[in-house]
């Protein structure tokens, strides 16, 4: 992948050290540790938010649930059919 844009950060001192020991101890330059680091982070927040993981039973509870046919719910067809707070006017 081309290379193409650049990151600036502020940093104190005592980080800039942790980050370059972190970084020698992986053998890699420490723009590639901050990256690669800051990468991961990213993808596991970000997986965290659309992704979920169930035991397999649970997993198994959850489909069959999904497959169900949907069942009648009166009260939220009430909530639904009245209007929005936003929608009364003033």
């Amino acid at each position: 992948m081309e290379k193409d844009r650049t990151l600036t950060l502020r940093i104190s001192g005592p980080d800039k050290r942790i980050l370059q020991q972190a970084a020698r101890t992986q053998r890699i330059k420490l723009s590639e540790f901050v990256l690669k680091t800051a990468r991961e982070t990213a993808k596991d927040i970000l997986a965290q938010q659309t992704q979920f993981v169930l035991p397999e039973p649970q997993m198994k509870a959850f489909l069959q649930a999904l497959d169900a046919p949907s069942r009648e719910l009166p009260e939220l067809r009430k909530l639904l059919s009245e209007p929005s707070p936003w929608d009364l006017g003033d």
